[in-house]
């Protein structure tokens, strides 16, 4: 029974539990994070959020009702940032340094 919602809600164009999707949890979980936290982050932490906020990121651009965070999130995709996450790669120390070297 599970599974057969869970089919038919991956076949529809729109969200239809938009907001109470996992998706807009997980953006505005870690939008609230990132903005209040003056933490250090460790590369594994920084490794598994990218990846969900790169996969809510594409749902919402591809699903999302809300035609403002649809473009919100198709605009954030646009980013650089992200280019490796649609190779399928992952974040990696070097690439962390590297970015830290930057600033």
């Amino acid at each position: 029974m599970a599974e057969q919602i869970i089919q038919k809600l991956m076949n529809e164009k729109r969200c239809s539990i938009w907001p109470e999707c996992s998706c807009n949890r997980v953006l505005c979980h870690w939008q609230d994070k990132l903005d209040n936290d003056d933490v250090a982050w460790e590369r594994e932490e920084l490794v598994w959020a990218e990846c969900l906020i790169f996969h809510a990121l594409s749902c919402a651009a591809a699903h999302c009702p809300n035609p403002k965070i649809r473009t919100y999130a198709t605009l954030q995709l646009l980013n650089p940032w992200w280019d490796r996450q649609k190779r399928g790669e992952e974040l990696t120390k070097e690439f962390c340094e590297a970015r830290r070297a930057q600033q």
